[in-house]
């Protein structure tokens, strides 16, 4: 059952085959249900539910980490053992910080009653059924639609709970035709009313019916704008590479040496906030402490980075709640909220005399980052602006660029803003026109 009883069954069973080591507790779980469909056709209704212990025990300066789907006592306790047994074979490494013992307890259910009757595998099956009719025969529509429940507990030797229950639904499309065009969307949510699956679905289908018989264009600098799934990409990466304390520590951030300076633009806000409501909300993180609200780039001024208990104690701060239980990572941001401007997409599209829009990038990778330079492509729709329309198709580009420039070149931010997929919560961020967006290579 994938409820908090057994949550917390699980963890006082390894607090106390655990007993004279420091240990914690992490359990995660949840239920997927989820129609795919490809070729214009549903093909897979799959229902599963899952649930899996970390198990983290350490002494002096040694810890030792397992995970297990066997969460029967039996199963708990051996792997309690297995975890000890191993610190034998582990090299020491620096003191760990001690466990958090305050507050004793964090409980969290928000779960939407109405998205399981409305997400039901009936309901996505017609939904989805009802949005492939649309097309003409010689499109053709991939993706899928989950709704899906997640669960996660924390617990430690020195007392305290944790526990946050929750539930979501996914929807991601793909339409693509014959002669090779393709346009995609991505909507997700915890609330019903903010979910529109046919909406969706047919901007879906616009964007591929647009993206036909693409012009070729010359790398160079172009003035973009790019669409909330495309701006959603460079936030996760910039969170990767330099938002967080660890980063800074390793000298690796483009943050280095910044913190209170002018990095990007004015208009440029950035706060990590798990209580907004356009997130996903989790109050602690994997290490049982509260999550924090942190302001990472305040107009433009680094203002705040993400800490989890490691990178707090080299610090001498406290923590911000931000533990994603890989200590190589740190504090990782989860709730990243990009602030909105004052003019609408299609608004920024007309007092575009010339550029590109752009919907979203794929293969990103950092090239360097103490500079914020990203790479990528554009995919499934990349369009010419002129005059302040959207005009045609342009075959795919590849950008190389530093998020240190571009971003103090943003000409005009969107009040909308959407959703984007982030590890296992989201982003929330605008459209963005920037001024001199380079791209250096084109697809063929």
């Amino acid at each position: 059952m994938l409820n908090k009883e057994t949550a917390y069954r699980i963890i006082d069973t390894a607090i106390d085959e655990a007993k004279g080591y420091d240990a914690r507790i992490i359990v995660q779980g949840g239920t997927e249900a989820l129609t795919r469909f490809a070729n214009s056709e549903i093909h897979q209704n799959v229902e599963v539910s899952s649930l899996t212990a970390t198990i983290v025990i350490t002494r002096g300066k040694k810890q030792s980490q397992i995970s297990t789907d066997l969460y029967t006592p039996e199963g708990v306790r051996e792997g309690v053992q297995e975890a000890i047994a191993n610190l034998d074979f582990l090299p020491e490494g620096e003191e760990q910080p001690p466990l958090v013992e305050t507050p004793a307890e964090i409980e969290q259910v928000a779960l939407a009653p109405a998205l399981e009757g409305q997400y039901s595998r009936e309901n996505r099956a017609r939904l989805l059924g009802e949005a492939i009719a649309t097309l003409e025969d010689s499109y053709r529509a991939f993706g899928a639609l989950t709704y899906a429940t997640n669960l996660i507990a924390v617990g430690n030797s020195r007392g305290i709970k944790r526990f946050s229950l929750g539930n979501s639904v996914a929807f991601t499309a793909l339409v693509s035709s014959d002669s090779g065009g393709s346009g995609y969307t991505d909507n997700r949510s915890n609330r019903v009313a903010d979910l529109d699956i046919p909406a969706t679905f047919a901007r879906a289908y616009q964007k591929a019916r647009l993206n036909q018989s693409p012009a070729e264009l010359e790398p160079g600098a172009y003035t973009v704008v790019l669409e909330p799934l495309a701006v959603g990409s460079i936030l996760m990466y910039l969170a990767y590479m330099g938002f967080s304390a660890r980063s800074v520590q390793n000298q690796a951030s483009f943050l280095t040496g910044k913190l209170g300076e002018k990095v990007f633009g004015d208009n440029i806000t950035v706060i990590d906030d798990h209580q907004d409501p356009n997130t996903v909300s989790l109050p602690f993180d994997f290490e049982g402490a509260p999550r924090q609200q942190v302001t990472i780039i305040d107009r433009g001024v680094a203002k705040g980075l993400t800490y989890d208990l490691a990178t707090a104690r080299k610090d001498e701060v406290e923590t911000t709640g931000h533990s994603v239980n890989m200590p190589n990572l740190g504090g990782l941001p989860l709730n990243l909220v990009m602030s909105g401007g004052d003019q609408s997409l299609e608004d920024i599209i007309a007092g575009t005399r010339d550029g590109l829009l752009v919907t979203r990038f794929h293969y990103m990778n950092p090239t360097n980052p103490r500079t914020a330079q990203l790479t990528a492509l554009t995919r499934d729709g990349l369009f010419r602006i002129q005059e302040g329309r959207v005009t045609g198709a342009v075959k795919n580009l590849r950008f190389t660029e530093s998020m240190l420039q571009a971003l103090n070149k943003v000409e005009a931010i969107s009040t909308e803003r959407q959703r984007t997929p982030f590890f296992f919560l989201n982003c929330y961020v605008p459209a963005l026109k920037i001024k001199d967006f380079h791209f250096t290579g084109k697809s063929s």
